[in-house]
């Protein structure tokens, strides 16, 4: 994919960023801050589903099935994050951050006219969705009132995504951790507070979750552009940028950006069909579905903070010239997730249950804990191909390849996943346990089909 080449002549000089001599200091140094950062992030959803999951499955259904509209509604903000983190990382690697600060206001408009789309949609549209998914009516009422409540914190969640995509992009990934661990505290607090009621505040239930998040998106906002403003760190911003809008700038953040957006959206889509086949083995199926959906993430979190530190590394290498050292970047963060990925699956296979059971209260508890073990042990097996996919699939990201990755995902999503999930789960009877063996064929799929593409090689020649 080739956009604007207005880049500035690099030399061949290895980027302050990285330690030839030593890559792997570079990529834990990039990539610790984002563990703690995801680590957080993720028990923060674990607790919201664990408070939720306390107030019944109907309360628990209805929120998760609502957490697919809200995940649909990041793939702008992954678009316009993609694009940040890619660009800003040529240009930081080619010498030139005058040129970054541009690129971050040009993110950050694209970010609040995407957060204010998607909030109007949250909160005027989410009950229809929810009557398309096919959800019975106390879940329906129950996601539909935490759509509402997270619809205010859209737009603040969108801007702190882009500034936090742009930092990673320069190589501080510390300042989004500080940012991420900040707003997840905010996050618990309101959250318990309002869903269950203490002293003055009142007893929202599931709007108190959604509330949680709202709040802790104005607290992120804040902090980030707070650091933005003052300078501290890599990047900097001005509020005089405000009324600075270019469009070239646009249009490069967009052409590496808004593949990655759609590559989230098609995901997501493919995934709204793939809950309908769970949806339709009933509300227990479900309730085990999105309880083991928030523990996996967890596991997701070492795989997907080597993703980030190889867009960072691979994207400010390109932008010095040197393909070489983005290639042994690649490799190295590859291996490494493969062996702590790895690992993980063991402790899936043997602790699933007493895993699950940690988070699962109220009417057909035993049901729920039984059928997230078999889903957590049959997801051992997606570890490593997991692992290369979110690699690799940040090493194409961060050289502007994002067009590939789409592609990829696109067919292992919808030819690989979705009809052998309704072939095993329906067609041969083998219910939850059947959709989830689907995932595993996608997956590592995926992970074979994007190690055939990095090895091509075509993304070093790629212009952001």
């Amino acid at each position: 994919m080739s956009a604007d080449s207005g880049e500035a002549v690099v030399s061949t000089a290895t980027p302050a960023l990285i330690d030839e001599s030593n890559l792997l200091r570079s990529v834990v140094r990039l990539a610790w801050p984002v563990v703690i950062q995801q680590v957080s992030f993720s028990m923060v959803q674990l607790v919201d589903t664990a408070l939720v999951g306390h107030l019944g499955e109907d309360a628990l259904a209805g929120v998760r099935l609502a957490g697919q509209l809200f995940w649909f509604s990041q793939a702008g903000i992954i678009a316009v994050s993609v694009g940040a983190t890619a660009i800003v990382a040529r240009t930081v690697g080619a010498g030139d951050r005058d040129q970054a600060s541009h690129v971050l206001q040009s993110a950050f408009a694209l970010a609040l006219a995407w957060g204010l789309l998607m909030a109007v949609m949250m909160w005027f549209v989410g009950g229809m969705w929810l009557d398309l998914m096919g959800t019975e009516p106390e879940a329906k009422e129950a996601g539909a009132e935490y759509l509402r409540a997270v619809s205010i914190g859209m737009p603040f969640s969108a801007l702190m995504f882009a500034g936090n995509a742009a930092q990673q992009g320069a190589g501080d990934t510390r300042t989004p951790m500080l940012v991420g661990l900040a707003i997840n505290v905010v996050n618990v607090i309101v959250a318990y507070t309002l869903i269950n009621g203490t002293g003055i505040a009142p007893e929202l239930k599931v709007t108190g979750s959604g509330l949680g998040f709202s709040v802790s998106a104005i607290v992120g906002f804040i902090l980030v552009f707070g650091v933005l403003i003052s300078g501290a760190r890599e990047l900097k911003w001005s509020p005089k940028e405000v009324r600075e809008f270019n469009p070239t700038l646009a249009r490069r953040l967009l052409n590496v950006g808004v593949p990655a957006g759609v590559e989230q959206l098609q995901f997501n889509i493919a995934f709204m069909i793939y809950t309908a086949i769970i949806v339709s083995l009933g509300t227990t199926a479900l309730a085990a579905h999105g309880v083991t959906l928030a523990i996996q993430s967890l596991t997701f979190n070492v795989g997907f903070a080597l993703s980030v530190a190889t867009s960072a590394l691979v994207g400010q290498s390109l932008g010095a010239g040197r393909p070489d050292l983005a290639e042994r970047s690649a490799y190295l963060t590859m291996r490494y997730s493969l062996l702590f990925m790895a690992s993980l699956s063991i402790i899936m296979m043997f602790f699933g249950g007493e895993i699950t059971s940690l988070f699962v209260g109220g009417e057909d508890a035993d049901k729920v804990v039984d059928i997230g073990e078999d889903l957590l042990f049959i997801f051992a097996f997606a570890m490593p191909g997991l692992a290369v996919s979110l690699t690799l699939g940040g090493a194409l990201r961060g050289a502007g390849d994002t067009r590939s990755v789409l592609y990829i995902m696109a067919g292992s999503t919808w030819i690989l996943r979705l009809v052998p999930a309704y072939v095993l789960a329906i067609v041969l009877d083998l219910g939850v346990p059947g959709a989830w063996m689907a995932a595993i064929i996608d997956i590592n799929a995926r992970a074979f089909v994007m190690y055939l593409r990095f090895r091509q090689g075509k993304w070093k020649h790629i212009k952001v």
